[in-house]
């Protein structure tokens, strides 16, 4: 939950070398949403999908990467995909999330097995088995 710019990241690694991609839902003043590579880039499908998030109400994100790297992000009944890019050279091991100049609370499941992941620091998760 938070007003705007919620972010997520995901990441290869922690470190030097890591790749990493940053999903950003309702960015400028709640308006705009776009997924960043490692180089602060803007890469594949934007969105212009206004109000978003709000700060008393949990909006449901799904974050996909398909076999072919493809990640795909989307809002349960507001629009599928939201977000999608081409992101073949992750390997998704962490995940953070936080919101940018916003207070925000996360719920969150990495995957169908409750085990899959656990927490390494605020806001960040590592995966315990990435192969499915």
């Amino acid at each position: 939950m938070a007003k705007n710019d919620a972010n997520i990241v995901l990441s290869n690694s922690q470190g030097k070398g890591t790749v990493q991609y940053t999903i950003v839902v309702g960015g400028a003043d709640n308006t705009y949403s776009w997924l960043r590579n490692t180089s602060d880039t803007t890469v594949g499908l934007d969105s212009h999908t206004p109000g978003l998030l709000s700060p008393l109400f949990p909006t449901p994100v799904i974050v996909r990467q398909k076999h072919n790297g493809q990640v795909e992000v989307s809002v349960p009944g507001i629009t599928d995909p939201l977000l999608r890019a081409d992101a073949a050279d992750l390997e998704v091991q962490s995940i953070c999330f936080y919101a940018w100049n916003t207070q925000s609370r996360w719920f969150y499941n990495c995957a169908e097995k409750e085990d899959s992941c656990s927490v390494v620091k605020r806001n960040c998760a590592q995966l315990n088995s990435r192969k499915n």
